[in-house]
């Protein structure tokens, strides 16, 4: 019967690409051929660009109080009208954690840290939208002395299909004057879930500013390398051929600070004479258009009280951080809106990220399909150190 005919292949993909992952996890269930349809990496990469799939901010917030940690992941709608407070999403909240802080996202994917202690698992993977969550090995770095500080960086080798974090660890040799003796870096592989060695090419005075969100595109992950001046540069890792390698950024007079981030599909700085200022700091957004060719793209002068620059969103609303109250706002430069984001910042020893995020299929491991789904919450719970069986409200889940 006509009724009983199964939709042509390209329809059916048109209609499962306009889908959200949630509804494509059930989906895999309906057959055998929608189940291999969906994980289908090529799928899984027209899903991910697809324009329905529309980038929202997520919010981590990590609030400290009385040496006790809670933390709370928030997804913003796509949707955001001015001036009105828009709804959250509370994907996970932990009312007592060990967690430390998050990179990413690399494709949907994220990568979470909590404190190292001894030899024991620091570093996981994590998809919050298809909930796998999988424990990294230890870096197997030989520990040189008691002061050290780390950089992470999540990105991936088209070449080989893979996953990888950079680990960059610096040892002080004298940490008054702030002097390190050596570096040490190290890459970890999710296809092969182990580390590497490799040696370092980074001079042991180099210092890596860390970026808004992650500053990986196309292969390379960057860093803004030194202060904004002549002699300020990019420093690079290619995850393919795990090499670093360095360019020059244009001089920008005046330009106190600055951090390295994204723009769409482009590499951009975001520089500032006076950050912070209220009513009279001016932004500006200078994008590479190819290496070494700077163009500047937006000039913002939020007309607000003091703040402090936490991201860019739609390419031209920024994200601040005011510092009277503590509250996170949103600035559309063309209108002059504020539109309060609906979150209490730590005003002391907490931090705060912002993610320009955008849901994903992206698999974290491919043996078996419900490996890192079940029981996605122990897992978590269990990587964070939180008992949620002797008190449940120490672990919200939506």
């Amino acid at each position: 019967m006509d009724g009983c005919r199964p939709l042509p292949e390209d329809l059916l993909v048109e209609i499962l690409l306009r889908l959200p992952v949630e509804s494509l996890l059930r989906f895999k269930c309906v057959c055998k051929h929608w189940y291999a349809l969906i994980r289908n990496p090529s799928f899984i990469e027209k899903h991910f660009h697809y324009k329905n799939n529309r980038a929202r901010l997520l919010i981590c917030n990590l609030i400290i109080s009385n040496l006790s940690k809670s933390v709370t992941f928030s997804l913003l709608p796509g949707q955001i009208v001015p001036g009105v407070t828009p709804e959250q999403k509370t994907l996970y909240q932990f009312q007592r954690t060990d967690f430390m802080s998050i990179t990413g996202p690399v494709d949907g994917l994220f990568l979470v840290q909590k404190p190292f202690y001894d030899e024991n698992v620091c570093l996981a993977l994590w998809n919050p939208s298809t909930r796998e969550f999988w424990p990294l090995p230890p870096v197997s770095f030989e520990l040189q002395s008691e002061d050290y500080d780390e950089q992470f960086a999540l990105g991936y080798d088209p070449s080989s299909r893979d996953y990888k974090v950079v680990c960059i660890r610096r040892f002080w040799d004298n940490i008054g004057q702030g002097a390190f003796t050596r570096v040490f870096v190290s890459v970890y592989s999710l296809r092969n879930n182990s580390w590497k060695n490799l040696r370092s090419e980074i001079p042991s005075c180099c210092h890596l500013n860390e970026p808004i969100g992650a500053t990986y595109l196309n292969g390379v992950y960057y860093w803004l390398s030194g202060g904004l001046d002549k002699i300020c540069r990019i420093r690079s890792f290619d995850m393919g051929s795990e090499q670093f390698g360095e360019m020059h950024v244009l001089d920008i007079p005046k330009a106190r600070w600055g951090a390295l981030m994204l723009r769409g599909a482009s590499l951009a700085i975001l520089v500032c004479d006076h950050p912070g200022k209220a009513m009279t700091s001016i932004y500006e957004v200078w994008v590479m258009k190819q290496e070494g060719s700077w163009t500047k793209v937006l000039t913002v002068q939020p007309l607000i009280d003091a703040h402090w620059p936490h991201g860019i969103w739609e390419d031209d609303k920024m994200i601040f951080k005011i510092t009277e109250t503590s509250q996170l706002v949103l600035y559309d430069p063309t209108t002059r809106e504020v539109t309060e984001l609906g979150f209490q910042l730590d005003r002391t020893w907490g931090h705060c990220w912002v993610f320009n995020y955008k849901e994903s299929l992206v698999p974290i491991k491919r043996g078996n399909d419900n490996h890192c789904q079940d029981n996605a919450v122990e897992q978590i719970d269990h990587f964070f150190n939180i008992d949620y069986e002797e008190d449940p409200a120490l672990l919200v889940v939506t």
